[in-house]
This record gives structure tokens, C-alpha cells and sequence, in this order.
């Protein structure tokens, strides 16, 4: 599986141990007695928002994690939702999941359905721990002309669990989607988005942030793929490494023929706290059409002690000095969360971290 997964879309040099993700990241076996029920939330469905029984998503684009990937996760989900979205919500949905000794398995199945000139934000919260629990998604989105969806993905899982995530986005003329992605938890975390923008004038976004620790395995693969002109994509993460922490991201921005004008810009911000962290970035663009701009850029390093000095002479402590810098890394993606409640948890959460990074 793992051969298939995760793969980067044209491979580099293989030693660098790039092009698709780690065994250590393979998705889980079933269990002897099966996947055991999930512990949900059921959501509450605003104006012009409905859930039918069935949506035809059969013949769809794979996600970032591939196509076989898709397959399992799509097979073995022990909750599967649909949502088709005819206007404008003027609330989000909200899906949360939590991991527990009972519940030690989530794995979901999303499709959004957002008819021409619809609206809507897609709020999706998995939390708890369970000993060797799993947390797997795969979430389509097909959005339609002048479409607009939001996908805020949060992950608060403890240190026994593990993650996977798998984005597939499809769009028409002028729609656009944005992805919000946090991962802060888990032993394993795998996720992959791809977003085809095969239409005039449509745009994908994502602000994504993670978070390393102990001996955590991370593998990203997000992949945006333009063959309409004018099309617009701005791939951007930032995150933190501690312990023995190693991670994996792939960007990739494909301009294939068809797509003048379009545009890719891809970044990551990376920190690292400890020596013993490993990061590799695989930042790619791939060109077969001329008239197109596409941008890359990754910066990894450690906290600049200069900053930290001066903030610490203003009064405030190594944590909250390094709180505050990891806060203004991680704020574009923390702000766009919809829920007050929930951009608090999560701001909590991160400086839970840092502290027990410092303890350690």
C-alpha cells in the first residue's frame, strides 16, 4: 500500500526517501472483530443544507493519498455522511469524533455536494486517545460554477492514536475551495488533498499547521492540479518538531496544457526544537503549459535566538516567548476556524505542547 500512497506525482531521487510515505505510516490492519462502532456527534443542518441517504461520487478524483488509499477508507468507514448544499448556509456544519477506550475507531466518509452559487463551511473535530486508536477520512468535494466551500479540519488526538486524512476536490468554473488543516496530535499522521481545478477561474486554498513530538511519523502530500486558465492555488503550512519527531511534506503545483494564466504558490515555515528531528520538504512544480507562475519556498530552522532575547527582555518567560512566535506561524490557520470555542482549544493545545517540549 504504502508504495502507492502518498506518492510524490513525479518521482526524485529515491534515497532521499521521498517518493511515497514510510511503511511506518501503512494504513492500519482490521482489526479480528472488526472496526468498532464511533462515538459522533450528530450535526445540526442549516437552511438550504440537506443529508441524503446516497450521492454519486463513484467515479471521482483520487485524493492526495492515491486512489487505493481512497478505496480503504471508503470500504472500511463506520460513518458515512453526505451533504448537498443548494444555497447559502449561514452556519457551518460540525462533525466531531472523539477516540476513547469504547470508541477506539473513527473512520468517516464525507461527501459535499455544493450546487452552482451555493455556500458552505464544513467543520470537521476528531479528539481523545485510545491505545492503537485510528482515526481515518476521506472527504470528496465537488463544487459547483461560483461554488464556495470551506473545509476546517481539526485534530486534537493524544500520543496512542494514530491519523489519516485524504482530500479529494473537484471544481467548476469560478468555484472556489479553501482547506484548513490542523494536525497537533497522534503517533502517525498521514493526510493528502488534491484539488483538480479543470475549469476557468477556480481556486483552491489551504493553511495548514502540524505538530511533532516524541518519536511522531508525519507524511503530507497535497497536490493541486490546473489544466483551466486563470486558475488560482495558495498551498501554505507551517510547523513545529520536537523530540525525534520525523516528517514528510510534498507540495506540488502541476500547470498541465490548457492552463494559461494560472497561478501556484506553495510554502512551508518549519521549526525545529530539537536536533533529533528529521524534516524533509519535497516542494515541486511541474510545467507543460508556458504562460502559467508558479512559486515555492521553505524556510527550517531553529527559533532565532535574537527574537527570543528581546522578548525575553520585555518581560516574558522562554514559554511565553516561544508561544507567541509559534502562535504568529500557526494564526493564518487558527483565525480561519469559524468557532471561537474551538480556535481557543486549539491555541491551548499548541502551548500544551511547547510546555511539555520545555519540561522535557
Amino acid at each position: 500500500m504504502n508504495s502507492t500512497m502518498n506518492r510524490l506525482p513525479v518521482s526524485t531521487w529515491n534515497p532521499l526517501g521521498v517518493n511515497y510515505a514510510p511503511a511506518s505510516a501503512a494504513l492500519p490492519g482490521v482489526p479480528a472483530g472488526g472496526w468498532a462502532k464511533a462515538a459522533a456527534l450528530s450535526p445540526a443542518l442549516p437552511a438550504g443544507v440537506t443529508a441524503p441517504a446516497e450521492a454519486d461520487f463513484a467515479h471521482f478524483a483520487e485524493s492526495g493519498m492515491g486512489p487505493e488509499a481512497d478505496s480503504w477508507l471508503a470500504e472500511n468507514a463506520n460513518l458515512v455522511n453526505h451533504l448537498a448544499v443548494s444555497g447559502t448556509a449561514d452556519a457551518p456544519v460540525v462533525f466531531e469524533t472523539k477516540l476513547d477506550a469504547d470508541h477506539p475507531h473513527a473512520l468517516t466518509y464525507l461527501t459535499v455536494d455544493a450546487a452552482a452559487g451555493s455556500s458552505l463551511t464544513v467543520v470537521q473535530i476528531v479528539r481523545g486517545d485510545a491505545e492503537n486508536g485510528v482515526s481515518a477520512n476521506l472527504t470528496r468535494i465537488r463544487a459547483a460554477e461560483n461554488a464556495h466551500v470551506i473545509l476546517v479540519q481539526v485534530q486534537l488526538l493524544g500520543n496512542q492514536a494514530r491519523r489519516w486524512n485524504a482530500v479529494a476536490i473537484e471544481e467548476a468554473t469560478s468555484a472556489r475551495v479553501e482547506q484548513v488543516r490542523i494536525e497537533l496530535g497522534g503517533a502517525v499522521t498521514a493526510c493528502g488533498t488534491r484539488a483538480v481545478l479543470d475549469h476557468n477561474k477556480c481556486e483552491y486554498d489551504l493553511d495548514a499547521v502540524y505538530f511533532g513530538s516524541g518519536s511522531d511519523v508525519l507524511d503530507f502530500n497535497d497536490v493541486s492540479v490546473h489544466t483551466g486558465k486563470d486558475t488560482l492555488c495558495e498551498m501554505h503550512t507551517a510547523g513545529v518538531l520536537t523530540g525525534h519527531a520525523s516528517k514528510i511534506l510534498r507540495g506540488t503545483v502541476d500547470f498541465q496544457r490548457g492552463a494559461k494564466r494560472g497561478v501556484g504558490h506553495e510554502s512551508e515555515d518549519v521549526l525545529l526544537f530539537s536536533p533529533n528531528a528529521r524534516n524533509r520538504t519535497a516542494p515541486l512544480i511541474l510545467c507543460g503549459e508556458e504562460e502559467v507562475e508558479g512559486q515555492h519556498a521553505a524556510s527550517v530552522g531553529r527559533l532565532d535566538e535574537n527574537k527570543l532575547y528581546y522578548l525575553r527582555s520585555r518581560g516574558l518567560s522562554e514559554a511565553q516567548a516561544r508561544r507567541l512566535m509559534v502562535d504568529a506561524r500557526f494564526a493564518p490557520a487558527i483565525d480561519k476556524i469559524p468557532l471561537a470555542d474551538l480556535q481557543d482549544e486549539v491555541r491551548e493545545n499548541v502551548a500544551g505542547r511547547l510546555n511539555d517540549e520545555l519540561d522535557g
